[in-house]
C-alpha cells in the first residue's frame, strides 16, 4: 500500500514538473487592437507566461500589435471566421474556442485562465497569481467573480495613459458572474462562457473553497476579475452600443441614453486597487514610469 502511495506521489510530482507553462490564458477577440498590448503585458506581470488568442474576424491592426509576441512564442494565434448575429451564436463560438484552448493546453499548461480582453485578473493580497493558485491545486478550477468597471465619465483614454490607471470607478460590489482559471486536463467541456464542466471527481470552487452549480457565492477578498466592459465613453458609444443594438430583438431595442444610464451603477465607487501595478506596467508598455499631469478637462482622474 505504501509503495502504491509513493508511486502516485512520484507520478503527480513528475506531471507537475512536466508542464511547459505554469499559467496560460486564452481569449477570443474582435477588433481589440488598441487594448491587446496592455492586456498581455499586465497578465505577464502577474505571472501568466503563454497566451492562446483567437481572432474572430477582426479588421483592425491586431497583427501589428501581436507581432513581437508571436515572434517570441508567447502568443499562439488562431482564427475563428464566424460572424455572429446574436448573443447565443457568439456564446457558442466562444465556447468552441475555449474548448480548443483547453485541448491545446492539456499536458502543457498547469493552469489556464479563460477570460476576455476587457477582463483583468487581480490577485488582491499578492502580485503573484501563481502563489495564490497553489491553494487550489486539488480542484478542477477556481471561479473568480467579476467586479464591473464603467467609463468613469472618461470621454477617451488620453494617449500615453494606461486604461487601468484612467478608469478608476467601479461598481460597489462584485457580481455572482465571473470566469474560470482551470486545470485543463480536469475540464470536460465548456457549454457557457461563464463556467466549465469537469471530469469527476473534480469541480470548481470560489476563492473561499465553496462549491456551487450555477450561482457563484461572491468572494472578494483574495482575487477578482476587473471587467472593463465599456472602457471609455468613445468605446461605449461607437463599439459596445452598436454591437449590443445589433444583438437585441427588434422589440427590445433601446436608446443610447438609456443604455448609458443603465451602466451608471458600474461607476459609483472610486477604486485604486490597480495602482500598485502601474509603476511596473508603464515601462513594459514603453511609457515613462510616471505619467505626465492629467490633460485639463479629459476627465480621466489620473494624478
Amino acid at each position: 500500500m505504501r509503495a502504491l502511495f509513493l508511486f502516485f506521489a512520484l507520478l503527480i510530482s513528475f506531471n507537475a514538473a512536466a508542464y511547459q507553462y505554469e499559467i496560460a490564458a486564452c481569449l477570443i477577440f474582435q477588433n481589440e487592437a488598441p487594448y491587446l498590448k496592455e492586456w498581455i503585458e499586465y497578465h505577464k506581470l502577474i505571472g501568466i507566461e503563454h497566451f492562446y488568442l483567437f481572432d474572430n474576424a477582426s479588421s483592425d491592426a491586431y497583427r501589428q500589435v501581436l507581432k513581437p509576441y508571436l515572434k517570441s512564442g508567447e502568443v499562439e494565434l488562431f482564427h475563428e471566421p464566424t460572424i455572429t448575429q446574436n448573443q447565443q451564436e457568439h456564446n457558442a463560438v466562444q465556447c468552441g474556442c475555449y474548448d480548443k484552448a483547453i485541448a491545446l493546453a492539456q499536458g502543457k499548461v498547469k493552469w489556464l485562465a479563460i477570460i476576455d480582453a476587457d477582463e483583468f485578473i487581480v490577485p488582491l493580497k499578492t502580485k503573484s497569481l501563481s502563489r495564490l493558485l497553489r491553494s487550489y491545486e486539488d480542484y478542477g478550477g477556481l471561479y473568480v467573480n467579476w467586479l464591473m468597471f464603467g467609463t468613469s465619465d472618461v470621454v477617451k483614454i488620453p494617449e500615453g495613459y494606461l486604461m487601468i490607471e484612467v478608469l478608476t470607478r467601479s461598481a460597489a460590489k462584485p457580481t455572482p458572474l465571473g470566469k474560470s482559471i482551470v486545470r485543463p486536463e480536469r475540464v470536460k467541456n465548456c457549454t457557457d462562457p461563464h463556467r466549465m464542466w469537469y471530469h469527476p471527481p473534480y469541480d470548481h470552487v470560489n476563492s473561499h473553497f465553496k462549491n456551487f452549480k450555477w450561482v457563484a457565492p461572491i468572494a472578494d477578498d483574495k482575487i477578482l476579475i476587473h471587467h472593463y466592459h465599456t472602457r471609455d465613453l468613445d468605446h461605449l458609444i461607437h463599439v459596445k452600443y452598436p454591437r449590443r443594438l445589433k444583438w437585441q430583438r427588434k422589440q427590445e431595442k433601446f436608446k443610447l441614453k438609456d443604455y448609458i444610464e443603465s451602466l451608471k451603477p458600474h461607476s459609483v465607487r472610486e477604486n485604486r486597487s490597480m495602482r500598485r501595478f502601474i509603476p511596473s506596467l508603464r515601462p513594459s508598455m514603453g511609457l515613462a514610469v510616471k505619467q505626465k499631469p492629467c490633460p485639463s478637462g479629459c476627465g480621466c482622474g489620473a494624478k
